[in-house]
């Protein structure tokens, strides 16, 4: 009988222990043994028979939780990440995560001050699927700055811009102004589909602006539920899921012509 091997990676993403990106982390930094010896990134396993340690922790392997995909509203003054910065709130400090006895993490993530919609889960390959650069699934978000793009910024961010990390485009649309008091800011409508750090942050610094308020509102072709009050999350529905994946199967399609 034929072994079934699988990369460590995809291993402790199927066991919702994590994305499948922040596992390639974990084993880059030598966390990860199998049968008590560290793995290098690629390195195959067999799920089956192989005992899997993580940070000196061992992790059962036997029995795999539920799937669950949650919509939740980041709030503003909050971490997505899990580890680190201590003494700042982070979202699994919140009341409705707090008490959860499943492990979930976050589908990307939204710096401290962007509040939104995050997507929840302890699918690892679900998460891989919306985050992995291939696929380009849509971000949109409002925008708050401290001043006003010219005609002419507005065409070079719809060509592209080149950032420290490389070249971004997007799709933007101006809104109304707003009386900041001493200054006056404007509210953009901006698509990226990249998930590059403080990217839409460093697009509007490219061009000296600040940026005072950040949203996100969709991902691919998933809203935020505006009844969602911050800090609360809700089961996506099978046809919000169903979406999600049709989204990303079309952008991977689209690729490959």
């Amino acid at each position: 009988m034929t072994e079934t091997k699988i990369r460590t990676q995809k291993w402790i993403a199927e066991l919702g222990l994590c994305s499948r990106r922040e596992a390639e982390k974990w084993i880059l930094a030598g966390d990860v043994e199998v049968n008590g010896q560290t793995v290098t990134l690629g390195a195959k396993v067999n799920p089956e028979q192989d005992r899997l340690t993580i940070k000196g922790s061992t992790v059962s392997t036997q029995r795999k939780s539920p799937k669950v995909y949650w919509m939740f509203h980041k709030p503003d003054r909050t971490l997505s990440s899990r580890e680190g910065h201590e003494g700042i709130q982070k979202i699994y400090d919140l009341p409705r995560l707090k008490k959860l006895s499943l492990r979930i993490f976050s589908v990307g993530r939204l710096d401290y001050r962007t509040d939104g919609l995050l997507l929840l889960t302890n699918d690892g390959e679900f998460a891989n699927m919306i985050c992995h650069p291939r696929f380009k699934i849509e971000k949109r978000y409002q925008v708050l700055v401290n001043g006003k793009l010219k005609a002419a910024e507005l065409a070079q961010l719809r060509t592209g811009i080149e950032l420290s990390d490389g070249k971004v485009k997007c799709r933007i649309q101006p809104g109304q102004g707003v009386n900041l008091g001493k200054t006056k800011g404007c509210w953009y409508s901006i698509v990226v589909s990249e998930g590059r750090n403080r990217l839409v942050r460093r697009i509007f610094e490219h061009f000296d602006l600040k940026v005072l308020r950040l949203t996100r509102y969709s991902i691919g072709p998933l809203f935020l539920d505006e009844k969602l009050a911050p800090g609360n999350f809700r089961q996506l529905t099978q046809e919000e899921l169903n979406l999600l994946k049709q989204s990303a199967s079309a952008s991977a399609t689209s690729l490959h012509h």
